[in-house]
């Protein structure tokens, strides 16, 4: 659809459909991109060496964990403060980061904040399988809910305790799903889970139960790649699954979202492929159904909208998007009306 924004005083004053003034700049206005999956706590790792899910990510003795355990704590919290400031240079709002490290790995997330950060649903998680309750509620009690890693890396009946004091304490409980292994689809369903991530090796059987429930599915093609997975993006879609994309770890792949989405469109062409709109709203519209868990965010563009202004060159901007874009595109972004530019990000 043609349209314009008006600009006046670093602000949008107005939204107009149509034709834009001839001194207008071509670009494309999209809703904002929502990076609906990351570990930022582990940037300060990039790259990660090469290895299996469990030899690199798996808890409690995989390559992430023991760098997050033998680094200071300034260095995690200044390799996350440089992972949301390139998240709003690449057109990023808002962003869902499971937080390992308990309570103090959700205090850094914090701290790490700075003005051009994009806003965090911040999922947290216990030490360890011996979590106590008051650790518990000091977790629940200083972010948006849990995130945890995979149904086998814990006791279950722990995780149908967290997954409870979550669900009682009104916030969000997600889960990694069937990541490198398929695992039981009764006992992840059984978590109530507001969402869920990767389903790589979920069964069609699996993704129909999901979309029954409505559950939606967060994929991460990036890092599926890395670890030799292959994303099961059109399988979701023709699902009816919600699905939205994330960077996962900040050790894997940069919290760019321009390249999560030419991911997901470059690996979906191995099942038949999704269309660039399909793409870009799985960047966009996508994560606003997993932020709706928590927070009424509307995709209609107003006044007051979150906005990415991504500059074009051609006549058709969405095939841009999924084939040659990069953050270096992003003119702007907007936050509640608010027009953020390119050198605001370096601050």
């Amino acid at each position: 659809m043609k349209g314009f924004l008006r600009i006046q005083d670093d602000a949008v004053v107005e939204v107009c459909e149509g034709s834009p003034p001839a001194e207008s700049t071509n670009a494309l206005v999209l809703p904002s991109f929502i990076n609906a999956h990351t570990h930022i706590g582990d940037s300060l790792a990039y790259p990660a060496p090469k290895g299996s899910v469990e030899e690199v990510v798996a808890p409690s003795s995989g390559y992430k964990h023991r760098i997050l355990r033998s680094a200071s704590r300034s260095a995690k919290i200044d390799a996350m403060r440089e992972a949301m400031i390139l998240m709003s240079a690449s057109g990023t709002s808002h962003f869902v980061d499971y937080r390992e490290e308990g309570l103090e790995g959700v205090r850094a997330l914090s701290e790490a904040m700075v003005d051009v950060s994009p806003r965090a649903m911040v999922l947290g998680r216990p030490l360890s399988a011996e979590a106590t309750e008051d650790e518990l509620d000091a977790i629940l009690g200083s972010c948006d809910g849990i995130g945890m890693s995979a149904v086998r890396d814990w006791p279950f009946d722990l995780l149908k305790r967290v997954s409870g004091k979550a669900k009682a304490a009104g916030k969000v409980f997600s889960v990694h799903a069937s990541e490198a292994v398929n695992e039981d689809i009764d006992q992840v369903l059984d978590l109530k889970p507001d969402f869920l991530v990767h389903m790589v090796k979920a069964t069609d059987g699996d993704l129909e139960r999901c979309a029954d429930a409505e559950i939606p599915v967060v994929v991460c093609p990036r890092s599926n790649e890395f670890f030799g997975l292959e994303p099961v993006i059109t399988r979701l879609v023709h699902a009816g699954i919600h699905v939205a994309l994330g960077t996962d770890n900040g050790m894997i792949a940069r919290p760019d979202m321009i390249e999560e989405l030419k991911a997901a469109f470059r690996v979906s062409k191995r099942r038949g492929g999704i269309t660039p709109l399909e793409a870009v709203n799985l960047a966009t519209f996508g994560g606003r159904k997993v932020l709706n868990a928590t927070a009424k965010i509307t995709s209609e563009i107003g006044t007051r909208s979150d906005l990415s202004v991504v500059a074009v060159a051609g006549a058709d901007p969405l095939s841009e998007m999924v084939t040659s874009a990069s953050s270096k595109n992003v003119q702007a972004i907007i936050r509640g009306g608010k027009v953020w530019r390119p050198e605001s990000w370096k601050a």
